[in-house]
């Protein structure tokens, strides 16, 4: 038996109409501050609490950069930022993890430790 699934996907160029960003995160104070940060620096901000919603908002806003919770891996936020990475190229895709990755390089997607320190964010974000 083979099972599959399918996405309809509405794909845009970052950066439409200004700099965006998405953050997906269930701690809703983890959440609050990334995205109060993320305003400072200039984003405007669109939020939800899990990595599958915010492909849906990923692909509607285009944004430069989107930030999800990875909790294990392989778990909602992995899946959904491997989805990302190949629907939405031009978004950089930015996993907020309880443990940096085992091995960093085979990544596609950068691996922030909670709770985010805000400067590495910024280093990360300097190139948007």
């Amino acid at each position: 038996m083979t099972t599959g699934f399918s996405i309809d996907a509405d794909i845009r160029p970052p950066g439409q109409g200004g700099r965006h960003a998405v953050v997906a995160d269930d701690d809703p104070g983890q959440r609050d501050e990334l995205a109060r940060h993320l305003a400072e620096r200039g984003f405007t901000v669109s939020t939800v609490s899990g990595g599958f919603e915010a492909l849906s908002l990923i692909g509607a806003e285009g944004p430069a950069v989107a930030l999800l919770r990875r909790r294990l891996l392989e778990d909602e936020g992995d899946r959904a930022a491997a989805l990302a990475c190949m629907l939405y190229p031009h978004t950089r895709i930015i996993l907020t993890a309880g443990a940096p990755d085992a091995q960093p390089g085979n990544s596609p997607v950068t691996v922030l430790v909670r709770p985010v320190d805000l400067a590495l964010l910024d280093r990360c974000l300097d190139g948007l």
